[in-house]
């Protein structure tokens, strides 16, 4: 029998990282995990609504029933039936979910990828990875820049596959929410089930961010997680998901950060990284899945333009005393 996993617990604050107990900012980077408290001001109804209902067919017009939440088999681009697994999902990027999703939803995506930068922001400060190498070995990602995906998820039942593959996210870091069980992820050699935590994402490091941490004292390590396969269950809906990527334009390289923080040197192509992740990860004919240019213009920012997270070189050292005085 599989044992459960309990992900470290945080939440953010004043634009910073808070851990629920001493040491959980660097057992959540060995873990590649940890559970996020979703901040009280979100409203994750829409993008629960879609997750239950993009798969289904538009039907009869009703005046009751907003259809924009339904209907995305059809759209190619964006949906992807998988053959050898039970889900079936939407990725999409920016500019695509702009038009494609209810402007709800589009404000629950806004809010888990602000969140996702943060963690970002906090893992490279803590971290040692000097501040001028943040826009660079990130695509920009610190900031609004790579590709920020979205994910919406439904797991088929009366399918008798695993439910998803077993791999690590390709990008830097993942915010994810679900209800229901059935994660699992490799931890220490084991792999070991992960029950949703209650009022909590849970917050997934990447590939991307595990090659640009590998040489440093302190490294991030990306999980390698799969779900099981969901049986039929007539008191109990659908198992579902959805979830915020920040990632690397396919068009840029990946970086590696030198062991004192100060350098960075090319590590490969994204492309190449993905293609090759989507070959070894999802056999089937989707080769491009996941695989964009970046869509943000950057051309028109001012020199003098400086975003919040812009810290003292002092706030910066009280930072990293602050997580990792536990240790």
């Amino acid at each position: 029998m599989t044992s459960l996993f309990i992900p470290r617990r945080a939440s953010i604050a004043d634009g910073h990282l808070h851990f629920l107990c001493d040491g959980g900012f660097l057992a959540a980077l060995r873990d590649g995990c940890f559970a996020l408290r979703i901040p009280e001001e979100f409203n994750l109804g829409p993008a629960v609504k879609l997750a239950r209902e993009f798969y289904l067919e538009l039907g009869p017009k009703k005046p009751s029933l907003d259809v924009s939440y339904r209907g995305f088999r059809q759209k190619a681009d964006i949906y992807f039936d998988r053959d050898h697994f039970q889900t079936e999902h939407i990725l999409i990027d920016t500019p695509r979910r702009k038009v494609e999703f209810p402007p709800a939803v589009n404000v629950v995506c806004e809010q888990m990828y602000e969140l996702a930068r943060i963690v970002l922001r906090e893992i490279l400060s803590s971290i040692g990875v000097a501040r001028p190498l943040w826009n660079r070995v990130t695509d920009r990602c610190v900031e609004r820049g790579g590709v920020q995906w979205f994910a919406v998820n439904h797991y088929r039942p009366e399918r008798a596959q695993v439910g998803a593959p077993a791999h690590k996210d390709t990008g830097f870091v993942t915010i994810l929410y679900c209800e229901q069980p059935g994660l699992e992820a490799s931890l220490d050699g084991e792999w070991r089930g992960i029950e949703p935590v209650e009022g909590h994402f849970l917050v997934n490091f990447g590939g991307a961010l595990e090659v640009l941490t590998k040489h440093l004292p302190i490294k991030v390590d990306a999980v390698l997680h799969r779900v099981m396969q969901c049986a039929v269950n007539p008191h109990r809906e659908d198992r579902f998901s959805f979830a915020a990527f920040l990632n690397p334009s396919a068009d840029g390289d990946l970086y590696q950060v030198s062991a004192d923080g100060a350098t960075a040197s090319n590590a490969g192509s994204v492309e190449a990284f993905l293609r090759e992740f989507n070959k070894e990860t999802w056999r089937d004919d989707y080769a491009g899945f996941g695989i964009t240019k970046s869509s943000v213009d950057f051309s028109n920012e001012k020199n003098s333009t400086r975003m919040n997270y812009e810290l003292s070189a002092e706030a910066d050292k009280a930072h990293v005393i602050k997580l990792f005085d536990a240790t």
